[in-house]
């Protein structure tokens, strides 16, 4: 088993465009054993410490962030808007960024929570994220909202090609661009969002939000805890959200191969979005993964996304018409984003009729967790290559 303790971070502070070759004495954050630092892997090790995958170190802390509109006809985006807390950091080694987003000044209010992953995929040289911004009029994309971009002269943007349905039940098609600028390492940075239904003649800019660093990340709670930004449980309360929520906790136990061969595992899971999704990092002696499990109303699915912290490994995701004990995950390849042209988010992308590859949680129980990895052979038979066997820590 993989165990850290007292693992230095990278700091926070390098500039996006020019990564220093020798970056500034890292912000220290301590990694005690049963923590979430040190369940999702929240240390950078030397897999991830060139300066690609660093792009984003600027981000990593604790932020407030001021989300201005442009106020219908007016030509400014507003000075004062609405306020949120942000909170990022590390997952997989430094693979992996995670942002977990609440409202600042009353976090029981249900709207703004926000949790969003982004890492670097070498092979494309392009930054790949995925999302999931819930709030009480939309449940989100159960964490399969996705944009990829890049890093360029200091301005990290990043784009895809969205569908959204409308009143007379037609899709739009826009384009839709994501930018980081205006990066000051260690006190603030711009980020705005904004679509384009001609790609590129026009841009609506829909916020620009001004993000100003609070501090190093704060001390990470128990492993199998709730999440930062869970406060109350107000959104996603009614059927069928919920229904994975059993994974939450920490759970240790074996990996049993197809050989036969078992190694230790451990798995830890709790919740985020107030409710609306299950954060899990699954972990055994030669690999590590970060699974984010919700539900679409959209598409009346669910979607587990699934990144490891293998070199050059992207994500994935599996999807099912049902969750809980005994439900049957299958992978579906047409769900993960290719590039900024092609539209991912459509009822096709769930389709998994030729997977090779399924996560079937066998049990999920109050103290017994039992899920197994499964692949299909060419003559369509499913076997099993790992079964895990949990009991609760």
């Amino acid at each position: 088993m993989k165990r850290f303790f007292a693992v230095a971070l990278i700091s926070a502070l390098p500039f996006a465009c020019a990564p220093a070759e020798t970056p500034p004495p890292a912000p220290t954050l301590a990694m005690e054993e049963g923590s979430w630092a040190e369940a999702l892997g929240a240390g950078i090790t030397d897999a991830y410490a060139a300066p690609e995958h660093r792009a984003f170190d600027f981000w990593i802390g604790e932020w407030d962030a001021n989300w201005r509109s442009r106020p219908e006809g007016e030509f400014y985006h507003e000075k004062e808007g609405s306020w949120t807390h942000q909170r990022v950091f590390p997952v997989l080694g430094g693979k992996a960024l995670i942002e977990l987003s609440w409202a600042r000044d009353n976090p029981e209010e249900p709207g703004q929570r926000g949790f969003s992953i982004r890492y670097y995929d070498p092979a494309r040289e392009r930054w790949v994220m995925a999302q999931n911004w819930p709030n009480a009029q939309n449940h989100g994309g159960a964490f399969t909202d996705q944009l990829i971009g890049e890093d360029h002269l200091g301005r990290l943007t990043m784009y895809s090609l969205v569908e959204r349905p409308q009143e007379d039940g037609s899709l739009s098609v826009a384009h839709r661009r994501y930018n980081f600028t205006d990066i000051r390492p260690g006190v603030s940075f711009r980020w705005d969002g904004s679509n384009t239904p001609d790609k590129g003649a026009t841009w609506f800019t829909w916020y620009v939000v001004d993000f100003h660093r609070l501090g190093d990340v704060s001390p990470f709670g128990a492993a199998g805890t709730d999440f930062h930004g869970v406060h109350g449980k107000t959104l996603c309360t009614e059927d069928p959200h919920g229904a994975m929520n059993g994974l939450a906790g920490d759970w240790e136990g074996v990996r049993a191969d197809a050989d036969g061969a078992e190694t230790p595992a451990r798995f830890s899971a709790g919740l985020v979005l107030d409710g609306c999704g299950v954060l899990a990092a699954l972990e055994t002696a030669d690999a590590r993964e970060i699974l984010a499990a919700g539900y679409y109303d959209r598409f009346e699915k669910w979607a587990i996304f699934r990144l490891d912290d293998r070199p050059g490994a992207t994500h994935s995701y599996f999807v099912s018409d049902a969750a809980g004990e005994g439900a049957v995950f299958a992978e579906a390849q047409g769900l993960a984003i290719v590039d900024e042209f092609e539209p991912y988010l459509r009822a096709a992308s769930f389709e998994t009729d030729g997977a090779g590859r399924r996560l079937s949680f066998e049990t999920i129980a109050a103290r017994e967790l039992i899920l197994r990895e499964e692949s299909r052979s060419a003559d369509g038979a499913w076997s099993v290559d790992a079964q895990y066997r949990f009991q609760r820590r």
